[in-house]
């Protein structure tokens, strides 16, 4: 099943469209700012967007959330643990000087192994607490893709309302590293596509030869 990236916004941030060919079904991962470009080709390629996911609950990520669900009629759905953060968005707004639209609530709630069917195929997801406390990433085919989970070559923030670095680790070394195959292509929410196989490798902040220097230093930095 094809997935659309599209980068956009101020933030960089990766906007992911899922479909498929033959029922022209969709769902939208992170409807990021200035992400009309990605409305308008949905609607060019006639596709019926079923749901709106969001990984996590931080504005950049959700920005679009009500021009999606409004033009498309989807449903949203987003972790429990970040439905609060979700209803802030307006608050959120105003520490960056944007103006977000308000967010629709949530029509369902994500949940660790939950299948959302998307055509013939369906998304899983895996709940990833650390960047946020309802952090998630979706499964489909050979790509997850790991929100603020998870980057190419570093790991979400966690000095946030809500993170904390030891869940964030243990989520991407149990959840990520240890339960997908090495091949699987890791789509992040911001910056360039990796793999499984090269974060565990070469990933400084959590692969095999992590810096245990680093992630004290961090720790410290974050007291």
């Amino acid at each position: 099943m094809p997935i659309e990236r599209f980068i956009v916004g101020p933030m960089g941030n990766n906007t992911y469209v899922l479909h498929d060919l033959k029922s022209k079904e969709a769902v939208i991962v992170d409807p990021s700012m200035e992400a009309g470009a990605v409305l308008e080709w949905v609607k060019e390629k006639g596709l019926t967007v079923n749901a709106v996911l969001n990984t996590h609950g931080h504005m950049d990520h959700v920005f679009s959330n009500a021009l999606f669900v409004r033009e498309t009629g989807a449903k949203l759905l987003i972790h429990r643990g970040d439905e609060e953060m979700l209803a802030q968005l307006a608050q959120q707004g105003q520490w960056t000087g944007s103006t977000p639209e308000a967010s629709p609530a949530p029509d369902a709630y994500l949940e660790d192994g939950l299948a959302i069917p998307v055509g013939s195929e369906s998304v899983r997801v895996i709940s990833t607490p650390g960047h946020t406390p309802g952090s998630s990433c979706f499964v489909l085919g050979d790509a997850v893709m790991t929100g603020d989970t998870l980057f190419r070559g570093s790991i979400g923030r966690f000095d946030f309302p809500g993170g904390n670095l030891a869940e964030l680790l243990s989520s991407i070394k149990t959840k990520l590293f240890e339960a997908l195959p090495i091949e699987t292509r890791v789509m992040p929410g911001h910056n360039d596509v990796s793999t499984i196989a090269e974060e565990r490798q070469s990933n400084p902040f959590v692969g095999d030869n992590a810096s245990v220097d680093l992630l004290k230093q961090i720790e410290q930095q974050n007291e």
